[in-house]
């Protein structure tokens, strides 16, 4: 015959109480699903803004080598659209992009930097492009427009406008989810 110890009853207990009841579960799968609900839409409106921001600094970024390029060559430089990449298309749609400028050795035009922008977004810009003069200047104010058709986020434009001095300065603005 065996004697049941009070430590046992106590041990027994303490071995039952271990994992969690199928309600507890189910409470804090409710709880997680509320809080993915509640997230995802500003999950969206994240990765869409990085998207534009992306776009946007590659953007400014071939406007800057467009500036400096041509204070190094002394020559003009002009980042323009592209069909083909390899010359200018005088079209309004950015959608591929390149800089342009002169070789000072063999005199020949040549592509400095190609460009496209990623699925989704629009650039839109002045069709003859935007020429920088060998000391990085441009001779009237330019502006270029990195756009998502969406309303997430609220700002889905980014407005990039190239200063007569050849800065660039980027502002976003609430396009009412559509592009120009």
């Amino acid at each position: 015959m065996s004697v049941i110890l009070p430590a046992d009853i106590a041990g027994a207990a303490c071995h039952r109480a271990r994992g969690f009841t199928l309600i507890e579960l189910m409470v804090t799968v409710a709880v997680l699903g509320i809080l993915a609900a509640v997230a995802a839409p500003s999950m969206i409106a994240f990765v869409n803004a990085n998207r534009l921001n992306g776009t946007t600094g590659e953007m400014t970024a071939s406007l800057q080598l467009a500036r400096s390029e041509a204070i190094r060559r002394n020559a003009r430089v002009t980042v323009c659209s592209s069909a083909d990449g390899t010359t200018c298309s005088g079209s309004p749609d950015w959608d591929r992009w390149i800089v342009i400028g002169r070789d000072n050795v063999s005199g020949d035009t040549d592509v400095i930097r190609e460009q496209t922008s990623s699925g989704g977004l629009q650039l839109s810009g002045p069709t003859t492009g935007i020429r920088f003069n060998p000391s990085g200047l441009v001779n009237a104010e330019e502006s270029l427009t990195v756009c998502m058709p969406t309303d997430k986020p609220a700002e889905n434009q980014r407005l990039l406008t190239v200063l007569a001095g050849g800065s660039v300065i980027t502002t976003e603005k609430d396009g009412g989810g559509s592009c120009p």
